[in-house]
C-alpha cells in the first residue's frame, strides 16, 4: 500500500489543508486532514470497474460547512444529546444547541470542523495516515483538554480500517464515529431502495419527534427495523406509515448490536454492481441514517444532485443520548482513560 498527498486549498482563515491519497491495489480512498473527511472511496464492481462509493462535497468551502458532515469524524460526541446539557460528576455541561432544543455531533466546535495535524507512518503492521488534534477544554461544553488520534488504513483483505484513540486531562464524554454515506451503486447511483441490508441488531432504540431516544429498547420482531430476521431491502419498508419512519422520513435509528468485542455487525450488498460491505466494530450501537435530508437540488461532488435516500450511513457508537440514560452503555471516560475503539469497512463481491 502507498500513501499519497497533494495541497487541496486554504481554509477562510488561511491554514492549509491536504489531501491524502491511499492505494493498496484494490481500494483507493482520499482523505483530508480537515474533518478527517473520507473525501472518496473507490471500490471495484465484480467486473472488476471501480466507484466511488461515498458522498462527498464538490470544494473546500462546502466542506467547511458540511451540514451533513459527510465523510467526517464526529466528537467529541457523536449523534444526540436532550437539551444540550448533561451531568458529569457534580456539575451540569452546557452545550450548544444546534439541532432544536438539543445538540448534535458536538456543535459547531465538533471535530468535523477541526484541522488535525497529519502524519503517515505504520500502524498495526500497515502503514497508515495517523491524524491528531487536541479538543480544548470547554470549546465544545465537555470539560477537559481532549487528545484525539484517528488512524486509518487499507487492509490487505480491502478494508478501511478507522481506529480512535483519545484521552481526556478531566472526567467527560467520549463517543467517536465516521459520517460517510454509501451507495455502493456510485455515490451518483440514485437511490440505495436496492441495497440489501442484514444488521446484527435484534433491537432498537425509539425516537421521539426530535430524534432523540425514549430510553425504550424494543425487539425489532415484526417491524420495518428487522434487518436481523434476514436480509432485506432499505426499500422495502421505508416509506412505511410507522410513525417511527414517518417523523424523520426514514431510517435514523440507532440499533443495539449483538455481542462484544470486535465483530462483524452489518453487510450491505448492492444487486447490480455486485459489491458488498460489510461492517465491523467493537461498539455497541450504530445509527442507520438513510440520507433522509437530501431534496435532488443542491449539486454535490462531481455535479452530482443527491436526491432523498441516496446514501445510508453506519455510524458505530454509544447510543445517542447516552449521557442523559443510564441504563444506556457509558460514554463517560475519567480523567486519564483511555478511549480505544476500531471500525473496519470491508469490501468485496458477489
Amino acid at each position: 500500500m502507498r500513501i499519497s498527498s497533494e495541497p487541496f486549498g486554504l481554509l477562510a482563515d488561511g491554514r492549509e489543508v491536504v489531501c491524502y491519497t491511499l492505494e493498496n491495489g484494490g481500494l483507493k480512498a482520499e482523505i483530508l486532514n480537515y474533518g478527517g473527511i473520507v473525501r472518496s472511496l473507490s471500490v471495484p464492481d465484480r467486473a472488476g470497474r471501480m466507484a466511488d462509493v461515498v458522498l462527498g462535497q464538490p470544494s473546500l468551502e462546502r466542506c467547511e460547512a458540511n451540514p451533513e458532515c459527510l465523510g467526517a469524524i464526529i466528537g467529541r460526541n457523536a449523534n444526540r444529546i436532550s437539551g444540550a446539557r448533561c451531568q458529569i460528576d457534580d456539575d451540569v455541561v452546557e452545550l450548544e444547541a444546534n439541532n432544536g432544543a438539543n445538540n448534535l455531533h458536538s456543535g459547531a466546535n465538533g471535530l468535523h470542523h477541526r484541522l488535525f495535524s497529519a502524519e503517515v507512518h505504520t500502524f498495526s503492521n500497515l502503514p497508515a495516515l495517523i491524524l491528531s488534534h487536541t479538543v480544548e477544554d470547554g470549546s465544545d461544553g465537555f470539560p477537559g483538554n481532549l487528545i484525539v488520534t484517528v488512524a486509518y488504513a487499507l487492509t490487505e483483505d480491502n478494508a478501511l480500517m478507522i481506529d480512535y484513540r483519545a484521552v481526556c486531562d478531566k472526567d467527560t464524554v467520549v463517543n467517536l464515529t465516521n459520517h460517510s454515506y454509501f451507495n455502493l451503486a456510485g455515490h451518483d447511483g440514485g437511490n440505495i431502495y436496492g441495497h440489501i441490508l442484514e444488521l446484527d441488531a435484534p433491537f432498537y432504540t425509539p425516537n421521539t419527534a426530535e430524534l432523540i431516544p425514549t430510553g425504550e429498547i424494543i425487539s425489532v420482531k415484526d417491524t420495518p427495523f428487522d434487518f436481523y430476521s434476514s436480509p432485506k431491502p432499505v426499500g422495502k419498508d421505508i416509506h412505511s406509515a410507522l410513525t417511527q419512519l414517518r417523523h424523520c422520513g426514514g431510517y435514523d435509528h440507532n440499533f443495539v448490536l449483538s455481542g462484544t468485542g470486535y465483530r462483524k455487525i452489518a453487510s450491505v450488498t448492492e444487486p447490480e454492481s455486485g459489491r458488498v460491505m460489510t461492517v465491523f466494530t467493537d461498539l455497541p450501537g450504530v445509527q442507520l441514517y438513510t440520507s433522509n435530508a437530501f431534496d435532488g437540488e443542491k449539486s454535490y461532488k462531481d455535479g452530482v444532485k443527491y436526491q432523498k435516500h441516496g446514501g445510508l450511513c453506519l455510524e458505530t457508537q454509544f447510543f445517542p443520548n447516552a449521557p442523559n440514560i443510564h441504563h444506556f452503555p457509558s460514554p463517560f471516560f475519567i480523567a486519564g482513560e483511555e478511549y480505544t475503539s476500531t471500525t473496519t469497512f470491508q469490501f468485496s463481491v458477489k
